[in-house]
């Protein structure tokens, strides 16, 4: 059993979005849970690293199918992303959680002593690719939370994958640039770190590369 410790630090504040708006009057809301506080949701998550993994396996020279598209249908067959991340007749081997608030301390403090946050709006005009100008009555709010302050999202990835496919993932974190909306105007921007643990101990980062360079190879 490998484990992979996940962490997110947002240097611009992201949004994840959300159909529901609760809490807020943005058009563009935050995802929240029960009790107000943002989280990012597992297949958000999952959803861009598997992207960021396939282009590092392609990139490998390594075989990959296309998402939503010709996806791998049999376990012995399957390409190295569907059997890390699973298709629509594969179950993947990786187990994704939400990622919760884990950062700055005060903020998980306030919300264990069960305050409700406070988020803040920003404002955008839709844009017309046709014409290259701002819409007509197109103003539109996006939800932050907490702009200025860099958070941190946490959460243990689980599941009976290989130190390769581990390595895979570890890759995909690291060039992962951005979640959620508006990256064109600089939303959601962050870095990732991880721990790798194979049945409870610690994997070192050289090798994992290792890993790499001989599937490279």
């Amino acid at each position: 059993m490998i484990e992979i410790d996940v962490k997110l630090i947002f240097d611009t504040p992201p949004n994840i979005g959300s159909g529901a708006q609760v809490g807020t009057m943005a058009d563009r809301a935050f995802i929240k849970a029960r009790d107000g506080w943002p989280y990012i949701p597992a297949t958000a998550f999952k959803g861009q690293l598997r992207h960021m993994v396939e282009q590092i396996v392609r990139g490998s020279g390594k075989a990959v199918c296309d998402t939503h598209h010709n996806m791998c249908r049999e376990r012995a067959l399957a390409c190295p992303v569907c059997a890390i991340f699973g298709s629509p007749w594969i179950p993947g081997c990786l187990r994704f959680v939400d990622l919760n608030l884990a950062g700055p301390e005060e903020l998980v403090k306030q919300r264990k002593e069960k305050r409700y946050p406070q988020t803040s709006s920003r404002y955008g005009v839709a844009i017309s690719r046709r014409r290259g100008v701002a819409e007509d009555a197109l103003l539109y709010t996006t939800e932050l939370f907490m702009p200025g302050v860099p958070l941190v999202f946490a959460g243990t990835l689980a599941g009976a994958i290989t130190q390769c496919e581990a390595a895979w993932v570890v890759a995909g974190l690291r060039l992962l640039p951005a979640l959620g909306r508006a990256k064109s105007a600089g939303l959601g921007y962050l870095k990732a770190e991880s721990v790798v643990r194979l049945n409870g101990k610690v994997l070192d980062q050289a090798s994992l590369r290792q890993e790499l360079e001989e599937m490279k190879g």
